[in-house]
């Protein structure tokens, strides 16, 4: 199956059931990930934790087509360049990037979680999924 009729083949399918928010990270900061995903599992939302590889940018283009936040954790060991940034970005949809480090943040909009406690991390992570949900 070629990518176009892939993605056309994801957008039916998002549309068509329920599906999960997608965590996407670098190999480094799977433990955030992780965190992330058992706390929003947690609060009743489906969840799927996706490695950012080379690929990614194809990967999160097909999940913002979707009705679910897409959440990306930023950092200095994240794969993208400035053309996977760009494609993301004109993809639309519900894009919540979370900076786990103090790298510079490859799109505007992004939140940073150094130096917060785990219960303001909470916070912020509930607000921002309940906002791009609805």
């Amino acid at each position: 199956m070629d990518i176009k009729a892939s993605a056309t083949l994801w957008t039916e399918l998002r549309h068509a059931v329920d599906v999960p928010i997608l965590v996407s990270h670098a190999v480094p900061d799977g433990p955030w990930a992780q965190w992330i995903a058992d706390e929003l599992r947690a609060a009743g939302y489906p969840v799927e934790v996706h490695c950012a590889r080379s690929d990614f940018a194809d990967r999160l283009t097909l999940a913002l087509s979707g009705s679910e936040p897409v959440i990306v954790l930023l950092s200095a060991e994240h794969p993208g360049n400035p053309a996977d940034w760009q494609r993301v970005s004109a993809a639309g949809g519900r894009l919540i990037l979370l900076r786990v480090d103090a790298s510079a943040p490859p799109l505007p909009g992004s939140h940073g979680l150094d130096g917060l406690g785990e219960d303001e991390v909470r916070e912020l992570l509930h607000t921002l999924v309940v906002i791009r949900s609805g």
